[in-house]
């Protein structure tokens, strides 16, 4: 595993993917203009600002506005199960979204990788899933690139949904032709982060030099980045890497559908789920990537989870869940105080967090991508009569899959099955924790073996393996 340092080094001697990276298709527009950052409103706010002091991780937020015209893609052939899709471009149209931007004070602290995320409307309004302390503590400038129509225009059943409802007189300029369009407009705005060639305006990144730009998205918007890269980056060749999370097995469509003026909450989401394609992510890749999924989707997957791959690893994590794709918190802070109704929200704070690990991996995937070791493998969690009954211990925690020290050297039982969405965590009694770890001696040195074995497996980085052994030191029945 690389330190941030070594990374930057070994990026900053590497050939850039970004200098090379060719437009979405033949003949679409690839100038775009920037403008920002954005002020004012009748709220003074960013929505879906960050919730707390940005500041004291030494990284400041900025808001942009990036307009230009996209293309959207119609299917050649059928769109198959293998995922090797082929497409060709279609309509054009004119649009003008927004991106949240969160980069590093100092340029010395950036590692050279944008984090950029394709943010969730799963509640009608566009939310960030994938901020956390994580990425600062290592380096990453982040994105979220607001993508979807009914993130910006809402639905009229849901009150205050979408920016322009939200506030009218910040987001009111803003225009989407519609989701068909979503895949190239993701694409330009994360090239306009980047790249200054096509680009008019400012540098959303303040003169950050990235290397690469690694795309994810959760839940919903992970079904959206697997028919990107099924259908979209043979055609754009853009981002350097993938890290679609929580993905339940299917791609997004590629036609247009429209918001129906009227039409409830409830028979949106029918109509989404009516039309998503079952799909794995396609074999033949030329970049790194990483499915990573949490037990509830082991258990609902709509297609046999896909093997490793030369280019593709599936990761399944041990004691996560769904909303483990959201687990920092921020996502509920966010929505109470800015009003937004959100259902949805995170994992219990204490089940097994995605985020530390999405970091880990993403720095590895660069490695990889650089001509370094590949990404590491992990087993499946493993299954019993059918492929959805996961095997658990005595303590009641899967087993198999990849696995981070609190499940390696529990003091808890994670329950994902009673809450598939949100997850339950028990701790163990003190009576239970002393069977396992007879002295404080034994639990620290079976964290310690599980740091050196997550490090060992791209899962965790140097500074989260210093705050679990700080973390045993206290002795298991503190840290249950």
């Amino acid at each position: 595993m690389l330190s941030r340092r070594q990374f930057a080094l070994t990026a900053a001697a590497g050939t850039a993917a970004l200098a090379a990276a060719p437009a979405a298709a033949k003949g679409a527009a690839t100038a775009t203009k920037v403008e920002g950052p954005v002020t004012g409103g009748e709220r003074g706010t960013i929505h879906g600002a960050y919730f707390g002091d940005l500041a004291a991780h030494g990284y400041v937020e900025e808001e942009y506005f990036v307009s230009g015209t996209a293309q959207s893609f119609r299917p050649v052939g059928e769109l198959s199960k293998d995922g090797r899709w082929t497409v060709a471009p279609d309509a054009r149209a004119s649009y003008r979204t927004r991106v949240i931007v969160h980069r590093p004070i100092d340029p010395a602290k950036f590692n050279g990788v944008v984090m950029c995320e394709w943010t969730n409307v799963s509640t009608f309004n566009d939310l960030s899933n994938a901020v956390n302390e994580s990425f600062w503590q290592s380096g990453y400038a982040y994105a979220a690139v607001s993508a979807q129509k009914v993130g910006i225009d809402g639905l009229d059943a849901v009150p205050d949904s979408g920016l322009k409802r939200w506030d009218g007189e910040r987001y009111g300029s803003l225009v989407h032709p519609g989701d068909a369009f979503s895949y190239d407009i993701f694409t330009q705005v994360a090239r306009a982060l980047v790249s200054a060639k096509g680009r008019s305006g400012p540098d959303p990144l303040g003169g950050l030099a990235a290397k690469h730009v690694i795309a994810t998205g959760e839940s919903q918007s992970a079904a959206r980045l697997a028919t990107y890269i099924n259908a979209v980056h043979p055609l754009a060749g853009f981002f350097s890497a993938f890290i679609p999370c929580v993905l339940v097995g299917g791609g997004s469509e590629l036609e247009n559908p429209e918001i129906i003026p009227g039409e409830s909450a409830a028979d949106y989401n029918k109509r989404f789920f009516s039309r998503i394609v079952e799909t794995v992510i396609r074999d033949d890749l030329d970049v790194p990537v990483l499915i990573m999924l949490s037990e509830t989707e082991a258990r609902m997957f709509r297609v046999p989870p896909q093997p490793d791959g030369p280019k593709l690893r599936l990761w399944e994590v041990a004691g996560s869940v769904h909303g483990s794709a959201c687990d920092t918190g921020y996502r509920p802070s966010v929505a109470e105080r800015d009003g937004i109704r959100d259902s949805i929200g995170g994992s219990d704070q204490r089940m097994v967090r995605f985020m530390p690990t999405m970091a880990a991996a993403g720095l590895a995937m660069i490695r990889w991508r650089e001509g370094g070791d590949p990404l590491a493998r992990h087993p499946r969690l493993l299954r019993g009569a059918t492929p959805r009954d996961i095997v658990t211990d005595v303590q009641g925690n899967a087993l198999g899959g990849a696995r981070l020290p609190e499940v390696a050297a529990p003091t808890a039982a994670f329950d994902t099955k009673t809450s598939p969405a949100r997850g339950n965590r028990h701790p163990l009694s003190e009576e239970a924790l002393r069977r396992l770890y007879p002295a404080d001696a034994d639990y620290a040195n079976a964290v310690r073996a599980a740091v050196d074995a997550a490090l060992r497996g791209d899962l965790i980085l140097p500074y989260r393996a210093e705050e679990y052994l700080a973390e045993a030191a206290k002795g298991p029945v503190a840290a249950g």
